[in-house]
């Protein structure tokens, strides 16, 4: 499995090859704020994970540790080339990720952003309060928001209640 990487200040090194990680879900405009200001659309997010963590998650239901999950961010973008109708995947806007990796983190999991257009090498990880304590509150499984990827969805609702 993929394992996260930390600088020696305790930043995150912006994983490489995520891209061919598994697909767990996307969404278009999902905020998670009443006064949300999109114009269009709002971005697309694609979320990815460990094909182990995701094989670990289908055979246990939990995530185990060193998972990551990375969120890109991409604007909209409509009427290039030959497209006429609807929107597509533009430029990165952002990229994010989450840790499960209880050793570092007194919560368990740990919340980077890698900075405008998601290109920073590393990331600090944000303090508990503006990510985690959501998660904790709302995820339905193991501090991830398995309710909105299908995937992820699909293997809790085949497993049902535990």
């Amino acid at each position: 499995m993929s394992l996260p990487q930390y600088t020696e200040r305790g930043e995150l090194v912006r994983p490489e090859g995520y891209e061919s990680w598994v697909f767990v879900g996307a969404s278009i405009g999902l905020s998670y704020s009443e006064n949300s200001k999109h114009q269009g659309p709002g971005e697309f997010h694609n979320v990815f994970t460990q094909p182990e963590a995701f094989e670990a998650y289908r055979s246990s239901g939990r995530f185990p540790e060193k998972t990551m999950f990375i969120l890109t961010l991409h604007e909209p973008k409509e009427r290039e080339s030959i497209a006429k109708q609807g929107y597509f995947e533009g430029d990165l806007v952002a990229l994010e990720a989450s840790v499960k990796d209880r050793e570092r983190f007194q919560e368990g999991w740990a919340y980077f952003d890698f900075g405008k257009g998601g290109l920073d090498p590393s990331a600090p990880a944000k303090p508990p309060e503006k990510c985690h304590a959501c998660h904790a509150a709302h995820a339905a499984a193991d501090n991830v928001f398995v309710q909105f990827y299908s995937p992820l969805r699909g293997l809790r609702e085949a497993r049902g209640p535990r």
